[in-house]
């Protein structure tokens, strides 16, 4: 099922900690492909440790760029924070490149922020975050704009949260197979992964029905 998504109002932002926000929001239609001019922002891409994706915000990424470290095929920022194993063409002579890709990204968000009135941040965890950290550091880059964070828990990770702007569902992965091989065309389009991915996509829906339609 693809969900039509032309009277959506609010810009949809996903928070990592890996690429599977970004790329299930595609699959599902709730956000446009790059090729029908859907920007790509920061946390698309690249794996994070959780607490960075709150770090990153609070400082408004201006210490993203630094620690970082070829390893082995691809790009780190250390220690361990986040991995920029999406952008392995990048090798050790190509720090620039790197550096220049990320910049525009995180313009885009900048741009994003500056330009618009209503997001809807959305992420999947997968370790342990402050929610309400994060809340925070969100209402500072937004500079108090409205917006919504929908977060999907599938570790039962999350504390009970009062925030009304905040919307957990908390949903356990279908199986480490698909856990360990979500991205691959087999699990993700098996009975479960397909389950899985629905009950995300309809819990995005009801939010945005629920807050902007």
């Amino acid at each position: 099922m693809i969900y039509d998504m032309k009277n959506i109002k609010p810009v949809i932002i996903p928070l990592g900690q890996n690429c599977m926000p970004r790329t299930i929001l595609t699959r599902w239609g709730i956000k446009k492909r790059k090729f029908f001019g859907e920007l790509t922002y920061p946390f698309d891409f690249a794996v994070f440790g959780m607490p960075e994706i709150t770090k990153t915000l609070k400082t408004d990424f201006n210490e993203f760029f630094d620690n970082l470290e070829y390893k082995t095929d691809y790009w780190i920022k250390a220690p361990n924070c986040i991995y920029f194993s999406h952008d392995k063409r990048y090798k050790e002579k190509d720090k620039q490149k790197l550096i220049n890709l990320y910049t525009k990204r995180i313009n885009n968000f900048r741009k994003t922020i500056e330009e618009n009135n209503n997001f809807l941040f959305f992420q999947i965890l997968g370790d342990s975050e402050d929610i309400e950290n994060q809340y925070n550091a969100l209402i500072n880059i937004t500079k108090n704009k409205p917006f919504k964070l929908a977060v999907i828990d599938t570790e039962n990770i999350t504390k009970e949260i009062n925030l009304e702007n905040v919307y957990i569902l908390k949903l356990k992965m279908p199986n480490e197979q698909y856990k360990n091989n979500w991205w691959k065309k087999k699990y993700y389009n098996s009975p479960q992964g397909k389950a899985f991915e629905k009950q995300i996509a309809d819990f995005c829906i009801e939010v945005i029905k629920k807050e902007y339609v």
